[in-house]
């Protein structure tokens, strides 16, 4: 009785998911020519997000590559600004013999996220959050300023740029005190 069950079994195909199994993974985009895909590739490889022999990414790859062309020219300039300059932290190509625009790397994306969280950390703390408490800090929906390494979040990052040019932003300490670079209004607005 069990062999033909087990007979029966085999010869009724069944998909995965119809047994709880997984689903057949599918791509999440539409896929991409060749000639986008080498040159999504060749950009990788120039900001040093893939090492020289590996010819596939992963999402995440992508994502960060989207979060450094988001940031790099206010990155490459405040680089410019500090001891040391932006060289050692972009990359240049030759195509056809002309040196293109430097393009930031990965280590000088993190570089950036470093020295502005910390500029941020500095600013934070003069605009009266304690040093304990400065990595705590909260914007007003209540999202948190840094990550668990001490680097600036996208939300830490908005809110600090909206400081640095005196706009009206504000944020809370995990007491609850609210700050800003206005005077603070009693309910959110």
């Amino acid at each position: 009785m069990r062999a033909a069950l087990l007979l029966l079994a085999l010869q009724v195909p069944a998909a995965a998911e119809d047994l709880g199994g997984h689903e057949i993974p599918r791509p999440s985009s539409p896929p991409v020519s060749a000639d986008e895909r080498r040159a999504t590739l060749e950009e990788l490889w120039q900001r040093r997000l893939l090492p020289p022999d590996q010819d596939f990414w992963a999402p995440q790859d992508l994502e960060l590559l989207r979060k450094i062309r988001a940031v790099e020219k206010d990155a490459i300039a405040y680089l410019k600004s500090r001891p040391g300059g932006a060289r050692p932290w972009t990359e240049r190509t030759r195509s056809g013999g002309a040196l293109s625009a430097p393009k930031l790397t990965k280590t000088g994306y993190e570089r950036y996220a470093f020295l502005l969280s910390q500029d941020a950390i500095a600013y934070f703390e003069s605009k009266g959050a304690d040093a304990k408490w400065a990595l705590k800090l909260r914007d007003w929906d209540d999202k948190p300023l840094f990550g668990a390494g001490g680097l600036l979040t996208d939300d830490g990052a908005r809110v600090y740029a909206l400081a640095r040019r005196s706009l009206e932003v504000f944020w809370k300490s995990p007491n609850g005190d609210v700050f800003g670079t206005r005077r603070p209004p009693t309910q959110k607005p």
